[in-house]
């Protein structure tokens, strides 16, 4: 079987193991994956790059924030209904 999608895979193959190739497929060294902080490059002495860096790293964060935004907005959401349906 050919999966045919890039995060699918054929049953014969071990979760692990697929997980171990997607990883390698894209780039993901072991330190990142279990969630270490990667080690930073060393600073480039260009400026542009410098900016294009520092406003690639904006834009992480932005999206980051409106993910954790988004969250808990979904747990007031949730609290509230919860809190509206006991009647103890």
């Amino acid at each position: 079987m050919v999966p045919t999608k890039p995060w699918s895979r054929p049953a014969a193959v071990p979760l692990r193991e697929w997980a171990l190739r997607d990883r390698e497929r894209r780039g993901i060294t072991a330190a990142v994956a279990k969630g270490a902080q990667p080690r930073e490059a060393v600073p480039s002495a260009d400026p542009d790059e410098r900016e294009w860096r520092l406003e690639a790293r904006g834009d992480e964060l932005e999206a980051s924030e409106r993910k954790l935004a988004t969250e808990r907005d979904i747990l007031r959401k949730a609290a509230k209904y919860l809190a509206g349906e006991t009647n103890w």
